[in-house]
């Protein structure tokens, strides 16, 4: 393995780990020792196969900390303006806590996202995997820029300032988010992700 390029120490635990759970499953099971061996490591694969599906895995979890880093970009943003603006603009009670609980439900989103996984479809294909997660974000901005528009004009602006129910359009990107990151995670631990 390490000669054709799999050398992480991280990945050679790992594949020592599933060897030997399989070698142990077939050798309860009355195979002999070395066939079972023999078995398991033509079953792993060859070092270049592996290899090839190591460069993809990798570029899945690229793709989906990328979502996590824009993710908690949107949400660290929100937050801060939401804070500064329920502190210092709103004077009422009541739209201090519409805020308060807009907030509280976007960060419950982006933090609760990965018991989404069991949840969601496992789609095996690069294409329609992409296409999904593509589609969640546009669902996401799209039901926030809706949200905006078509609710929150309905409310009354004073001086200037957003009505606090407006806050609640971060969530929606926030969902979109998490739901297009669970996929990606959801396909991963599935298995393998074809094209």
């Amino acid at each position: 393995m390490a000669a054709s390029g799999i050398n992480a120490p991280a990945v050679l635990d790992e594949l020592e780990s599933h060897l030997r759970e399989e070698v142990e499953r077939q050798t309860s099971a009355g195979v002999d020792a070395s066939k079972a061996f023999a078995s398991a490591v033509q079953k792993m694969g060859t070092a270049s196969a592996l290899k090839n599906e190591f460069k993809k895995s990798m570029g899945a979890v690229v793709v989906e900390k990328l979502m996590l880093a824009a993710a908690v970009l949107v949400l660290t943003f929100g937050i801060f303006l939401g804070s500064v603006t329920v502190v210092l603009c709103y004077l009422t009670l009541a739209e201090r806590i519409v805020g308060a609980v807009a907030m509280i439900s976007t960060v419950v989103t982006a933090f609760a996202w990965p018991a989404l996984v069991s949840r969601l479809p496992v789609i095996h294909s690069t294409r329609k995997l992409h296409a999904a997660q593509i589609f969640c974000l546009v669902v996401g901005f799209g039901v926030c820029t809706l949200f905006i528009q078509l609710i929150v004009n309905r409310f009354a602006y004073t001086d200037g300032i957003v009505p606090a129910v407006g806050f609640f359009g971060i969530f929606f990107i926030a969902l979109g988010l998490a739901v297009a990151a669970g996929l990606g995670r959801a396909a991963r631990n599935a298995g393998e992700i074809m094209a």
